[in-house]
């Protein structure tokens, strides 16, 4: 079962064994999790939902090796476009 499931968040509001880390991007929430078993894990949530039970993850799964490298690639363009939309 997913840590970041709605059943799991409340069967385990403030787990003691991993953390629930949340991070927002515009509407989006990440929610990641080192899980002692199941390893490193991520979901990602619409962040607009009013009611916490409307949080469901959109996707989940395991964090990849090269995935904090493709992030980075990403930040760096969004970054790149935005300079190129200042100067006009």
């Amino acid at each position: 079962m997913s840590s970041h499931s709605v059943k799991a968040r409340n069967r385990h509001p403030e787990p003691t064994t991993y953390a629930r880390e949340r991070f927002e991007v515009g509407h989006i929430t990440f929610e990641i999790v080192n899980h002692p078993e199941n390893g490193l894990t991520f979901a990602l949530i619409a962040g607009l939902a009013v009611k916490e039970n409307d949080r469901r993850p959109l996707f989940t799964g395991h964090v990849e090796p090269t995935m904090a490298w493709q992030l980075r690639k990403l930040a760096t363009r969004l970054d790149e476009i935005a300079l190129e939309n200042m100067k006009g």
